[in-house]
């Protein structure tokens, strides 16, 4: 197995912004944020998802060649097992890498995003990831209000606007 080391300031997704991707076939959006990466809890709880949800190995198959998976230090080790107390294995992974290495959360899951935010990490979730890519010129607001429509309405996403101007 490769070692990869965590970015400088990484942005480390967990398994809901990777799904909400997977589901409209654009995880290359992801691959392309400076800092983007994941952890191994990760990556396993895509492959166990799989069967059930076909449209995510496309987020499987992005992993290592355009997202790095990181190794996980003592440093982390030790921070999910506190996370573990309040967060499933895969949030709590990767919180702890972002709270380590003073980077920030991609997370759209309530409990994860507060428990994040109370421990001083800065949280992120698919509505600012589609904002993030509007401003890097990645996609435009329509394909984002496309894809946030998609997620509304098919995987029962739930934010309090349906469209990328409210946000703004």
């Amino acid at each position: 197995m490769t070692r990869t080391e965590p970015p400088s300031t990484p942005s480390v997704l967990d398994t809901t912004v990777l799904s909400n991707f997977a589901y409209v076939d654009h995880v290359d959006v992801l691959a392309g944020l400076a800092g983007i990466c994941t952890v191994p809890v990760v990556r396993t709880e895509l492959q166990r998802g799989v069967d059930s949800h076909p449209y995510l190995q496309s987020a499987l198959d992005a992993l290592t060649a355009e997202i790095p998976v990181t190794t996980i230090n003592d440093a982390v080790r030790s921070r999910e097992t506190t996370a573990r107390a309040t967060l499933d294995a895969g949030e709590a992974q990767a919180f702890a890498m972002a709270d380590v290495h003073d980077g920030r959360l991609l997370t759209d899951d309530g409990d994860a995003r507060s428990f994040a935010r109370d421990h001083g990490v800065t949280v992120v979730g698919s509505v600012g990831v589609l904002l993030a890519a509007i401003d890097a010129g990645r996609i435009d607001e329509s394909t984002a209000d496309e894809w946030l429509a998609t997620w509304i309405d098919e995987i029962s996403y739930y934010v309090p606007y349906r469209t990328i101007a409210e946000y703004r």
